[in-house]
């Protein structure tokens, strides 16, 4: 059976909340293709009035995509079925071509039929016209108007067979979303809270959340304004120069304008727009290369054929079949985000600015619902002005969730603590709150000192084993490093399952990375099939897969290794039995490049064989090192096979990590960059050097200090292609004639050139370096190679 694409307006565009809309859902089509199999039921497939109805369908789905299209009268003498169908299916495609007046209208009319069976869901799509009507309305007053209109109906709309009753109720949300928010939020809060889910329950959810995201913008960003205001009036100079900035900056942009409008003259090239008759017209562009860029504006009911039409008035010449093809793609565009940009987004969340919400400036409706005062509670900073109230709400009515919120933001000196660690022992184990109680609980006696007290509950957590969630487990394993004694415990303690995996933004386990990109199964770009692209797509993870049940250690502990062991205690942690055997390679490789920077010849040469014995593919490169006899051909054979491997890196890297050998301009890895020890500091908005993480207890002052002089000596190499760079020339024109030279030389211009992600893009080293190449060694493949890469780009 061939596969084939499914048309466009059967594809799912639906991004939840209320700021999009598809035009055609999935209950359309449902319907339609119930309403087919009742008829074909009652009068054959045959039947000429069934396949009169099938036509008329299809005319009202193509307006889903484009265009105003109506489906044709019946047929004189067509039955009463066929011409109740038919009102229903004209008004329908008037719904989706955006004839939103006529569309209600002619609901109406079907609403008051009684001897149609479209009567009941005329009438609710009557309410469903005035909404669809309302969101895509840029003006607000007309809009809450035409909401207030379609509350009114739904206060009287019952839906008789129960078919609407759902649905109804999701409008008269979404509408109270919109016109009654505060009510609204307190309304869900008692929802949320009190019921259980029905099919409802997922909108239910996230209203609550983009009202109370709302809320939270809406009071920072007042806060914000009001500083702002107070500011201004101490200092007036500054405001008047933020006019005169905003000033100097339009004027800036107006010579600009004109400066591009001078030149565009000079080049004759083009730039025409036709004339818009509406605000809602559907702008099309056309851009033809070295003539002009075309702008045409067409009704949002045009036809392809009308848009052409349009644009080739503008041109003034016929378009090519490539030039009408994109026509066509832009006003179908255009045409969907009728159902998106036109209609504004309704989540008015998402504060970027400096100020942090805190008790005082909760607003009073906000405080009235448990659940509302208590998760914007819980998400405020921990603050002393946070634990009071969070401190104050419990001892009023306490309850575990304020309990687990002033543990939360108390710190070891907070008042009442003993009251609470109290309180806290009393949790049953199998409360939902427990785990959070109890890992703030064990942070306060560490922060403390009380070492064994903290000990027992982390123990007792721990002890849970699969009955609680991966990611608590490795908060609970986080807190347990801190009473390691050993390097032993220190490496099992420290190992971490992920609960998700990122890769690029989409997180999740690997098997679901797998089975999404699964889903993109396109026949038409994909033509060996679906079993080759699932196979490929198989292969593309294979080792991913590896690493899906696998224990590593997180960022926080990769920092200590790299910060505070020096290279004899490395060398232990990679013959620690504790270390699982897929981690022994990178430690290995760190050590052998880190032994090399820092000149210890006699450890890279301890740590050789480990590394071939993990990279069997490195021994022949490797096997000039081991067999060199001066101090200067081991030096060269080192760097040479360095050059070779962009995996090398000084540091122990997280993650999965690099399992690629060759040298990408997208990759971020390649050797090594030098560490940023820089942090954001929110108080002064100004960088900071970044504290170097905790000591282990088993590591002593002398090692940790030797650790920090090795990073300092690091810091100063710098990134890996200036490095490298400098020590190839420095062997290029010491040894001359090495035949390895011209590709070292070549390996360097490459590493110092275009990097998206890494820290190449050295263009005096490049072209330094690729004059040297081409002088020096003029019938070197190398600089035929060289020659070749720069055709290519």
């Amino acid at each position: 059976i061939k596969e084939e694409k499914a048309p466009e307006i059967y594809t799912d565009r639906s991004s939840g909340g209320y700021d999009f809309f598809p035009n055609c859902t999935k209950n359309a089509f449902e319907t339609a293709a119930s309403t087919l199999d009742e008829r074909i039921s009652s009068h054959g497939p045959s039947d000429p009035n069934v396949v009169n109805w099938v036509k008329a369908q299809d005319d009202v789905f193509a307006n889903c995509v484009s265009g105003r299209q109506a489906p044709e009268d019946p047929p004189a003498g067509a039955p009463t079925w066929l011409q109740k169908d038919r009102a229903y299916q004209k008004a329908a495609a008037e719904f989706y071509s955006m004839n939103y007046d006529a569309a209600r209208q002619h609901f109406a009319e079907i609403g008051l039929d009684t001897e149609s069976p479209w009567q009941e869901t005329a009438n609710y799509m009557v309410i469903r016209t005035l909404i669809r009507q309302a969101s895509l309305t840029k003006d607000h007053a007309k809009s809450d108007g035409i909401y207030d209109d379609a509350e009114r109906r739904l206060q009287s709309f019952v839906s008789g067979t129960g078919k609407f009753s759902s649905s109804a109720e999701r409008l008269t949300g979404l509408i109270a979303y919109r016109r009654h928010p505060k009510e609204r939020v307190s309304e869900l809060a008692k929802k949320i809270a009190f019921f259980s889910g029905n099919e409802n329950f997922r909108q239910d959810v996230i209203d609550y959340c983009w009202l109370l995201d709302k809320f939270e913008a809406n009071i920072l960003t007042e806060e914000e304004q009001k500083k702002a205001a107070e500011e201004a009036k101490k200092n007036p100079a500054n405001a008047n120069g933020g006019a005169e900035y905003a000033e100097r900056l339009a004027n800036s942009n107006a010579s600009t304008s004109a400066a591009n409008t001078a030149a565009n003259t000079e080049s004759q090239y083009k730039y025409i727009t036709g004339k818009k008759k509406s605000d809602e017209d559907l702008e099309i562009n056309l851009y033809i290369d070295n003539s002009g860029s075309y702008t045409a504006y067409v009704a949002p009911e045009a036809t392809d054929a009308e848009a052409i039409a349009e644009v080739e008035k503008l041109v003034g010449r016929p378009l090519t079949e490539e030039q009408k093809n994109q026509v066509k793609s832009t006003r179908r565009s255009a045409y969907a985000a009728c159902f998106s940009t036109n209609s504004g987004s309704s989540y008015e969340g998402g504060y970027y600015g400096q100020e942090k919400l805190r008790p005082a400036l909760l607003a009073g409706f906000l405080r009235q619902d448990d659940i509302t005062d208590w998760l914007f509670a819980y998400q405020m900073a921990p603050t002393p002005e946070a634990y009071l109230y969070a401190l104050n709400k419990y001892k009023a009515a306490p309850s575990e969730l304020w309990l687990m919120t002033a543990l939360s933001k108390a710190d070891q000196t907070s008042t009442y603590l003993p009251r609470l660690f109290e309180a806290a022992d009393h949790v049953s184990h199998d409360s939902p709150a427990w785990p959070t109680i109890a890992y703030h609980t064990s942070r306060l006696l560490i922060d403390q000192g009380k070492m064994d007290d903290a000990r027992r509950i982390v123990d007792g957590m721990l002890e849970m084993g699969e009955r609680i969630p991966i990611s608590t487990r490795n908060t609970f394993l986080q807190l347990k490093v801190k009473f390691t004694q050993t390097l032993e415990e220190f490496l099992t303690y420290s190992l971490r399952r992920p609960y998700a995996f990122d890769f690029g933004g989409e997180v999740g386990r690997i098997d679901d990375m797998i089975a999404e990109q699964k889903k993109q199964y396109d026949p038409e770009y994909n033509k060996d099939g679906r079993e080759a692209y699932e196979k490929e797509i198989e292969e593309n993870y294979k080792v991913e897969k590896l690493w899906q049940d696998r224990a590593m250690f997180d960022t926080d502990t990769i920092e200590v290794f790299n910060q505070h062991f020096p290279i004899p205690q490395l060398i232990e942690v990679e013959r620690s039995p504790a270390l699982p055997d897929y981690l022994r390679e990178r430690f290995a490789m760190a050590i052998w490049m880190r032994s090399f920077l820092l000149d210890d010849l006699a450890n890279l040469l301890k740590i050789t064989p480990e590394v071939i014995k993990y990279h069997p593919d490195f021994a022949d490169d490797l096997q000039p090192l081991l067999s060199a006899k001066t101090l200067s051909s081991q030096d060269h054979a080192i760097l040479f096979f360095v050059l070779k491997h962009p995996i090398l890196t000084p540091y122990i890297e997280d993650g999965m990590g690099r399992t690629s050998d060759e040298q990408d301009p997208m990759a971020s890895d390649n050797w090594w960059c030098a560490p940023y020890d820089q942090e954001y500091d929110e108080a002064t908005g100004a960088e900071r050097p970044k504290a170097p993480p905790h000591r282990p207890a088993f590591l002593t002052a002398v090692q940790s200090r030797q650790a920090q002089t090795d990073r300092k000596r690091l810091k100063e190499i710098g990134d890996s292609p200036k490095y490298l760079a400098e020590k190839v020339m420095d062997w290029a024109k010491r040894f001359p004639t090495d035949r390895r030279v011209p590709e070292a030389l070549y390996v360097v211009i490459s590493a110092n050139g275009w990097t998206k992600y890494g820290c190449g893009n050295n263009e005096d080293i490049t072209t330094e370096y690729s004059t040297y190449l081409r002088k020096h060694y003029p019938d070197s493949e190398w600089v035929r190679k060289l020659d070749e890469d720069q055709k290519e780009k």
